[in-house]
């Protein structure tokens, strides 16, 4: 047995998919890369209005005019045809893609009993993102295709013979002259067509009776051609008009991460990064890539991280196209240990770094990491990175030495008195008093080879009041690099 997942005006439906409510109203499909664009595919309510195929647009507003006009999108339909895959290969291991909107699966491994309820899952699961499908389940390939066509919206054919003889001509696709002589002859249903026999049909109509024969043949088996659906999930759109405003790419980004969120659900897997891509009206393109700080797919979490990052975005151009594509990953269970410690909402607190970097600055936030020098002071601001961290009871700590440095930063500036190159007497501000201990001074330096190479002299010093201070000399200067406790 086969099954064929049909879906009717399937680049109208991709179009669509973003904006079900247009689905109640007078819509029009062109397709503009051809010489002349007629309409192609309409809404039922376009077609209540008059509006058939194969009108221009100038003529299609003639007779309705609230029609909106829309041009056929083959990134929308290629991201529809990957949800249709990704959606087939939950039912069956062998999965073809038959045509645009036409998916064909192999059921000859799986039970017999129950098409029509998991053919309802199928058409249950695309209905939740906007794509309104119907299955057929048959003998062959090409009858199932013919019941996906007629169902409404699922037809399992019984009797393979009276079911093709009970099919239209039309459903033969036959071409137009061949057609219109079968409709001069009476025939309407596929059963009438072959009582006039191959050879006689064939005498007459020549070699493309056989092939309107081959297409009615209730028994014969083609073998499929199975495709893999893609491991990422893509939703991508082309604006009819440039977008110059916040609103309403968030608004579409709002809708894809619907999208993105119910299939991610689907295979049971969540996100580890997106990565957003802008089509500008310059030509050129923006694209930035979002780590997850904890995979998940749910819509609201995903959405902060994007929302945050366009609010200080400003791009040297208007947006034309919109492509977000999420890298799935399987969700990570971890069990915690007595005195293990984690973040309670890892994503809320990356959220939180990332409006701090977009209020100060990338070369402000971050976690600060010594440089592999002696220089005080000297390091670098890397992106956070938060871990599990865990109490290590058993292993000992040496004990502290010394009394601890509470440092300044930026050192104080001082003036300092000095007898015999010692110093005497300092005074930084409100701190002042004649130096009753001095030790020192211990040369530090590094980087000679370079044009950043920096040396300074420094001294431990203990007033008449008590108070230890560590100071330092450097060309020329002096500073108070901070007090022991």
């Amino acid at each position: 047995m086969f099954a064929v997942i049909y879906i009717p005006d399937f680049a109208l439906q991709a179009i669509l998919r973003l904006e079900p409510e247009l689905h109640r109203q007078p819509i029009a499909l062109i397709d503009e890369e051809l010489p002349k664009p007629v309409v192609w595919q309409l809404t039922e309510a376009a077609r209540l209005a008059g509006v058939v195929e194969g009108l221009t647009s100038t003529q299609a507003l003639a007779r309705c005019k609230k029609i909106r006009i829309k041009p056929r999108s083959r990134a929308q339909e290629n991201v529809a045809t990957e949800t249709l895959l990704q959606c087939a290969a939950l039912f069956a291991p062998t999965v073809e893609s038959t045509g645009p909107g036409i998916c064909t699966l192999d059921l000859s491994r799986l039970p017999a009993s129950g098409n029509a309820v998991w053919g309802q899952k199928i058409i249950d699961l695309l209905g939740s993102l906007e794509l309104r499908a119907h299955v057929g389940v048959a003998p062959t390939p090409l009858l199932a295709l013919h019941a996906a066509r007629r169902g409404n919206p699922f037809l399992a054919v019984q009797d393979a013979t009276a079911f093709v003889n009970d099919l239209k001509v039309e459903d033969l696709d036959p071409s137009p002259e061949a057609l219109s002589v079968l409709r001069k002859w009476g025939i309407a249903r596929v059963g009438d067509l072959l009582r006039l026999g191959k050879n006689e049909l064939a005498d007459r109509l020549g070699p493309e009776a056989l092939e309107l024969f081959s297409r009615a043949a209730a028994s014969e088996i083609r073998p499929l051609q199975p495709v893999r659906p893609a491991e990422t999930f893509v939703e991508s759109i082309d604006f009819e008009q440039e977008i110059e405003s916040l609103e309403p790419l968030i608004f579409v980004l709002n809708r894809f991460l619907d999208q993105l969120s119910r299939r991610l659900e689907w295979v049971g897997l969540v996100a580890q990064e997106l990565q957003l891509t802008l089509r500008l009206a310059s030509g050129k393109s923006y694209e930035h890539s979002f780590r997850v700080p904890a995979p998940t797919r749910e819509k609201e979490t995903l959405f902060r991280i994007l929302h945050t990052h366009l609010e200080s975005l400003k791009t040297d151009a208007a947006i034309i196209g919109l492509t977000l594509l999420a890298r799935p990953s399987f969700q990570e269970q971890h069990q915690f240990g007595l005195f293990e410690a984690s973040l309670r909402d890892p994503n809320r607190f990356y959220e939180t770094i990332a409006r701090l970097t977009s209020l100060l600055g990338s070369g402000h936030v971050g976690t600060p990491v010594p440089l592999p020098t002696h220089r005080p002071d000297a390091f670098e601001l890397r992106r956070v990175e938060v871990q599990n961290t865990s109490l290590d009871l058993d292993s000992e700590q040496p004990p502290l030495k010394g009394l601890p440095l509470r440092r300044f930063r930026p050192p104080l500036p001082a003036t300092v008195e000095c007898e015999d190159h010692r110093p005497v007497a300092l005074r930084a501000g409100s701190l002042s008093g004649r130096v009753k201990k001095a030790s020192g001074p211990w040369r530090i330096s590094g980087d000679w080879w370079d044009t950043q190479r920096w040396g300074q002299d420094e001294w431990e010093i203990q007033l008449q009041n008590g108070a230890l201070y560590r100071l330092a000399e450097r060309e020329g200067k002096w500073f108070i690099e901070g007090v022991f406790n």
